[in-house]
């Protein structure tokens, strides 16, 4: 609903006043009054007319003073202004051009001029407050602008270093398989070659050891994958997901082989429940490996000797997600941490850390269509719920229109 125009009446003669406001208000304008200068001046404040009609001569105050004010305040400075006077209409004319008058009439004022006068300076006021709304959302427009392009220069740079660090750890990975692959040769003839008797002490070495190489060539392998997606980034060529059925419980076991041994080396130790009686889900398998690598690779470091991080899983009530669960005995975080989790303003606080991780484990919820939460206590720990649609996010997005 558009509000009608709030025109102010400034005169110190009450039947002046009632003619004026009883004209204007039968043509459906808002009429509010004041009968001297000071008035007038509060109610422009606490109004906001859109125009005002304001008498000449009046006491303490007269209205080119009044004028005069008007037009010094920034906030009215394009406030309409009608001057209207009983005196020699020539002379006073030229002082209300002066004082800053948008136009002048002579008392009594013919009630046909009146109204024209009235209908055309608020054509050319609304004119105006249209040209200042569209500067006002210009100027906006040009902050985002501006900020976008900040950005993309950022982005730019980034992408250059990025490229240079894909190089570097491609060059650097290739020495690591290989090495892994002769380390592996070695340990079969140095157990082969044990006296006989320190065979099963031998053995139950090698076992050990092949744990720790298979470990170095899969994360070898999935390290190439990063760079490979880093360089298609850098090319502004990103990989789409690949979905396919994928079993959460061996991707949540894959990451914590992974993680093992870092745990042990911190003293807590590393859980599933449930995991096993999950439905296999459509999702991209490399995607949630890296999100729960982060996870749970960000939660160690917040675990004391002797706690632990455990990865739940259960089918939501209705069977359409999967919920899957990690839960570390840390520190917790604070309530300002927890709510800048999946924003922008996302930080680490981790030495070193960047909060990328935070940010892999997003993309990958909102690429799958689903859903996280967070639960965190200061002193007691730290629980995110990731919830995953079975079917894909297909069918998530088909259900959620």
């Amino acid at each position: 609903m558009i509000r009608p125009s709030k025109i102010l009446i400034v005169d110190d003669t009450p039947d002046t006043v009632m003619f004026l406001a009883d004209r204007l208000a039968g043509q459906g304008y808002a009429v509010v009054t004041a009968s001297s200068g000071v008035e007038a001046l509060e109610q422009v404040e606490k109004e906001q007319p859109d125009l005002v009609l304001l008498d000449v001569l009046m006491p303490e105050m007269s209205g080119y003073e009044v004028c005069r004010q008007i037009r010094e305040n920034p906030a009215t400075h394009l406030l309409p202004v009608v001057l209207l006077t009983a005196l020699n209409p020539s002379e006073e004319r030229v002082k209300g051009i002066e004082a800053g008058a948008d136009d002048f009439l002579t008392k009594p004022a013919n009630q046909a001029e009146l109204l024209a006068r009235v209908r055309s300076l608020l054509r050319i006021k609304d004119l105006h407050d249209q040209v200042q709304a569209q500067t006002a959302q210009l100027a906006e427009w040009n902050k985002e602008l501006e900020a976008r392009l900040l950005q993309e220069a950022r982005v730019a740079e980034v992408a250059r270093a990025l490229g240079d660090i894909g190089h570097d750890m491609k060059n650097l990975l290739t020495p690591v398989l290989m090495g892994a692959g002769l380390l592996q040769s070695e340990l079969e003839d140095l157990v082969g070659s044990l006296p006989q008797g320190q065979g099963s002490t031998g053995e139950s070495s090698r076992k050990r050891c092949q744990e720790v190489i298979d470990m170095v060539r899969e994360n070898a392998r999935r390290l190439q994958d990063q760079v490979r997606e880093l360089a298609d980034c850098v090319k502004g060529l990103s990989s789409p997901p690949h979905f396919a059925p994928c079993a959460v419980a061996e991707v949540v076991t894959s990451v914590i082989k992974t993680l093992r041994i870092l745990a042990e080396e911190k003293g807590l130790s590393l859980h599933t429940e449930g995991l096993e009686a999950l439905p296999p889900i459509q999702a991209d398998e490399r995607r949630l490996f890296s999100a729960f690598y982060n996870l749970i690779n960000n939660a160690i470091p917040e675990v004391p000797a002797g706690g632990s991080v455990t990865v739940r899983g259960r089918t939501e009530s209705e069977g359409k997600a999967v919920i899957v669960s990690v839960t570390d005995t840390g520190r917790g975080m604070p309530v300002d941490v927890r709510e800048r989790l999946f924003t922008s303003r996302v930080m680490s606080r981790k030495a070193g850390g960047t909060g990328l991780g935070t940010k892999i484990v997003k993309d990958m919820v909102e690429v799958h269509g689903g859903a996280i939460t967070v639960e965190s206590e200061e002193g007691v720990g730290t629980t995110f719920h990731i919830s995953l649609p079975i079917d894909g996010p297909k069918q998530a997005a088909v259900e959620s229109s």
